[in-house]
C-alpha cells in the first residue's frame, strides 16, 4: 500500500493541478494501471517477502528499478497505441526523477510489524537429513539465514546417536516419515548434511531422496560442517556450520501465488467464451451415443496427490474397459471423439479442473497412475521424473507446443517429455505461460499424433 500512495500521488496531483490541459480520469486509469503492475513486478522478485531471501537494503533498489522497467515499458506502449500526450505531461518527468527517491524514502522509515515476525515465527521449522548426527551450530545457521531454528524433524540415513537425544528434535524413522511430514506440515525448507559417507555406497539412496523431495514445493539448502578448519575468533562469532541454498523460491513449485492468480483470471475469461461451443460439444455427445457427456479419470497431480480429471468422453461408453492409451484407429472412439480429440476440444472441461485448483492451465500433463512405458511405470522408468510433480499439471505445457503429445510407446518418448517439463520448471515466467498458451492453437491444428 505505501508503494501503490508513493507512485500514485505525484502523477495525481500532478493532474489535479493541470485539469485544463489533462484528462484526469485517464491519467488517474494509467498510473493506477502502473502503480499496480510496478508492484506485481517487485513481489515476483522477492520484494516484499519478510522470509529474508532479497536483504532489506538491497529491496530499496529492486523496488525503484522495478517502478523504472515498468514505467519505461507502460510509456512505450502507450506511444505505440497512439497516446503520445501521456509524454507530454509537465510532470512525467517529475514522476520518473522523484518517485524511485520517494519509494526508497518510505522504504527507510518502514519496519517489520509485530505481526509479520509472529507470522515468521509461527512457520514450521525446516527438515534435516543427515547421516549420523548434525552440526552443533546448524541452530545459529539457520537463524543467520532468517530460518526458523526448530528443527520439525531429522531423518538418519545411518543409526542415529545417542547425542541425537539430546537435541530433543523429532526423529524420522524412514523416507516415508519425512514424505508425510513434507505433504501435511507444508514444511518450506529441507536441510542436508553434507558427510563423506553419502558419496559411496548410498549413492541410490541419495537419488531417491532428492528426487522425493524435490517433488514438493520446499527450498532445499546444502550444510557444511567446517568448525575444524576455521580460526577459533570466526568459529566463535558465526559458528562452525555453512548454508548453501540449492533450491530457492525462483523454482517454481505448485503454491506460487502469481501463477495461480493468472490461472484463475486466464481460466474464467476462457471459460466464458468457451461456454457455447462446450454446449454445443455437450448436445453432439448425448446425441451421437449413449453415455454421460464427461469423462472422468484419476491422474497423478502436484506432489504425487490423484485427482479426477474432466474431459468430454469420445469414446464407447463401457464401464469394465480396462485402462489402456488410445491409438490410431481405436474402434472404441466414437465419430464425434475422432473430431473432439483432434482439435483438443475434449480437453475444455479441465478449465473446471484449473478453477477447482487441481490442475493449472500451463504445466506438465498429468498422466494416469496405471500408464506404462516398456512395461515401466513413469517413476521407475526415468530419474528426475518426480521433479514434474513440483507443480500442478497443465491443460497444454512446453512439450505439447513442441508436438510431443499422444502416446508414449518408448522411453526415449518420455525422455523428450520430462526434459521439455524441467525446462519450463526451471525458467517460468508469467510470459512463458502467455507465449505457451498463445502456440498451443497453431500447435493444435498442426498436430498429426493425436487420434
Amino acid at each position: 500500500m505505501v508503494d501503490f500512495l508513493a507512485i500514485f500521488s505525484l502523477p495525481l496531483i500532478g493532474s489535479l493541478l493541470c485539469q485544463s490541459t489533462e484528462s484526469l480520469t485517464k491519467n488517474i486509469c494509467f498510473w493506477s494501471l502502473l502503480s499496480l503492475c510496478s508492484i506485481l513486478l517487485t513481489a515476483s522478485h522477492g520484494g516484499y517477502s519478510t522470509r529474508g531471501e532479497v536483504p532489506r537494503r538491497a529491496q530499496y533498489g529492486l523496488t525503484a528499478n522495478c517502478f523504472l522497467a515498468t514505467s519505461l515499458g507502460m510509456l512505450t506502449l502507450a506511444v505505440i497505441l497512439g497516446h503520445q500526450n501521456i509524454l507530454t505531461r509537465h510532470w512525467v518527468a517529475l514522476d520518473l526523477l522523484a518517485t524511485p527517491l520517494l519509494l526508497i524514502g518510505a522504504r527507510t522509515q518502514l519496519r517489520p510489524s509485530r505481526a509479520d515476525s509472529a507470522h515468521h515465527h509461527a512457520d514450521p521449522g525446516p527438515l534435516v537429513v543427515c547421516y549420523d548426527s548434525p552440526p552443533q551450530d546448524l541452530r545459529k545457521a539457520l537463524t543467520s539465514k532468517n530460518l526458523p531454528d526448530q528443527i520439525e524433524g531429522v531423518l538418519y540415513l545411518a543409526h542415529p546417536p545417542e547425542a541425537a537425544l539430546q537435541h530433543e528434535w523429532p526423529v524420522l524413522p524412514d523416507l516415508a516419515a519425512l514424505r508425510a511430514k513434507l505433504r501435511n506440515s507444508r514444511i518450506r525448507d529441507v536441510i542436508f548434511i553434507y558427510h563423506p559417507a553419502l558419496d559411496g555406497g548410498k549413492a541410490d539412496l541419495n537419488q531417491a531422496l532428492w528426487e522425493e523431495i524435490l517433488s514438493y514445493p520446499a527450498r532445499i539448502w546444502l550444510a557444511f560442517d567446517v568448525a575444524s578448519s576455521l580460526p577459533d575468533v570466526l568459529r566463535e562469532k558465526s559458528g562452525g556450520c555453512r548454508l548453501i541454498p540449492i533450491v530457492t523460491d525462483e523454482f517454481l513449485n505448485s503454491h506460487n501465488f502469481f501463477k495461480r492468480v493468472f490461472d484463475i483470471t486466464a481460466a474464467s475469461l476462457l471459460l466464458a467464451l468457451a461456454a457455447l461451443p462446450m454446449l454445443l460439444c455437450a448436445l453432439l455427445i448425448r446425441i451421437s451415443s449413449p453415455g454421460p457427456v464427461f469423462f472422468r479419470q484419476l491422474r497423478t497431480g502436484a506432489h504425487g496427490h490423484q485427482f479426477e480429471v474432466l474431459k468430454f468422453r469420445s469414446m464407447l461408453h463401457d464401464p469394465d474397459r480396462s485402462f489402456s492409451q488410445a491409438a490410431r484407429g481405436d474402434p472404441h472412439i466414437t465419430g464425434i471423439g475422432h473430431l473432439l480429440r483432434r482439435s483438443s476440444l475434449d480437453e475444455l472441461p479441465q478449465l473446471l479442473n484449473v478453477l477447482r485448483g487441481d490442475m493449472s492451465l500451463v504445466g506438465p500433463r498429468p498422466h494416469a497412475p496405471e500408464t506404462k512405458v516398456e512395461g515401466m511405470s513413469f517413476e521407475n522408468a526415468l530419474q528426475l521424473y518426480q521433479i514434474r510433480h513440483r507443480v500442478k499439471p497443465g491443460i497444454t505445457g512446453l512439450a505439447q507446443i513442441r508436438g510431443l503429445r499422444g502416446a508414449t510407446p518408448m522411453l526415449k518418448n518420455l525422455e523428450q517429455r520430462l526434459a521439455s517439463d524441467l525446462e519450463y520448471i526451471q525458467s517460468w515466467s508469467v510470459w512463458l505461460d502467455l507465449s505457451i498458451l498463445i502456440q498451443t492453437i497453431p500447435a493444435i491444428l498442426l498436430q498429426t499424433n493425436a487420434w
